[in-house]
C-alpha cells in the first residue's frame, strides 16, 4: 500500500523516517466527555459522539488539519475527477458558440499546443490505459 503522506524533510533526505505523536492530556479528555454529556440525549448517543470525537482527536494525518511540513500524496482518482469535472464544464460552456467541427478541431489542437503536449505524451497515455495497438498506423 502506498503511503498517503510524507514529510518535506523526509523527501529532501534530511529525515530517514517521520513519525509524530499527538499529546492529549487527561484534562482535555474529561472536558470532552463533560461537553458530550451535556448534548447527548442518551447513553448510546453519548458513546457514539465520544467515539467520533476521539477519532477526530487522534487523526494525525487529516489533510483538512495538516501537520506543518506534511506532504499529502494526491489520489489519482481525485485528479481524474477534477479533470472530468473541468472537461464537462468546459464542454458545456463552449457549446454556446456553435463552433463547427473544424473550429473545434482547431480548438483542441490549440489547447494541445498551449499545454506543450507531444505525440509521446499520447502514446504514453495509451500505454498506461492498456489500449490495444489495433488503431496504430
Amino acid at each position: 500500500m502506498k503511503q498517503a503522506f510524507t514529510h518535506v524533510l523526509q523527501k529532501a533526505g534530511v529525515l530517514k523516517t517521520f513519525t509524530v505523536a499527538k499529546i492529549v492530556n487527561k484534562k482535555e479528555i474529561e472536558e470532552l466527555k463533560s461537553l458530550i454529556k451535556t448534548v447527548a440525549t442518551d447513553e448510546n448517543e453519548y458513546k457514539m459522539l465520544l467515539e467520533e470525537e476521539l477519532k477526530k482527536l487522534s487523526n494525525m494525518h487529516d489533510s483538512k488539519n495538516p501537520i506543518p511540513g506534511i506532504i499529502y500524496n494526491e489520489n489519482s482518482s481525485d485528479k481524474q475527477k477534477i479533470i472530468f469535472d473541468a472537461t464537462k464544464k468546459f464542454g458545456e460552456s463552449i457549446k454556446q458558440y456553435n463552433f463547427s467541427s473544424a473550429e473545434l478541431a482547431f480548438l483542441v489542437t490549440a489547447i494541445i499546443n498551449e499545454l506543450g503536449l507531444t505525440q509521446e505524451d499520447f502514446e504514453s497515455l495509451r500505454d498506461d490505459l492498456g489500449e490495444d495497438d489495433e488503431y496504430e498506423d
